[in-house]
């Protein structure tokens, strides 16, 4: 087994299973140091994430989860 491979497959599955666990989190990460759009929320309010992002973000954690299964089953 080639360890370039293997660690592909760790990645791509440890990678997707968060952004399938998290996409929230995933999206605030992708926006840090991004100025807001919208300042008239009240002091310490998150904005909420809109469902469009969760579910894209969810749809590139599966690609990442079937690659990652993909790179293992050759590994092996």
């Amino acid at each position: 087994m080639e360890l370039r491979t293997a660690l592909a497959a760790v990645l791509g599955v440890g990678l997707g299973l968060f952004a399938l666990a998290y996409p929230e989190a995933v999206v605030q990460i992708h926006a840090a140091g991004r100025r807001p759009t919208g300042r008239g929320g009240e002091y310490g309010e998150d904005s909420p994430t809109s469902d469009r992002w969760r579910r894209a973000v969810r749809v590139v954690g599966v690609a990442l989860v079937a690659a990652g299964l993909y790179f293992g089953a050759t590994a092996l």
